[in-house]
């Protein structure tokens, strides 16, 4: 994750976007330690159904 957030920097990225499945406590803690915050929910479509997404923005 730092390489990540080095990079973008790096490359003039403001901001950094991602989803992460609502039920997903690990990852979203992972995130949530880097500085990511919720933004809102996301439908994100598996076949035929809709799994509940969060999308997570941090600044850089």
């Amino acid at each position: 994750m730092d390489w990540v957030l080095a990079e973008a920097k790096a490359r003039g990225a403001t901001d950094l976007y991602l989803t992460v499945y609502t039920d997903n406590h690990r990852a979203r803690r992972f995130y949530q330690k880097y500085g990511f915050v919720e933004v809102g929910p996301y439908a994100f479509m598996v076949g035929e159904q809709a799994d509940e997404d969060l999308i997570m923005r941090k600044s850089l």
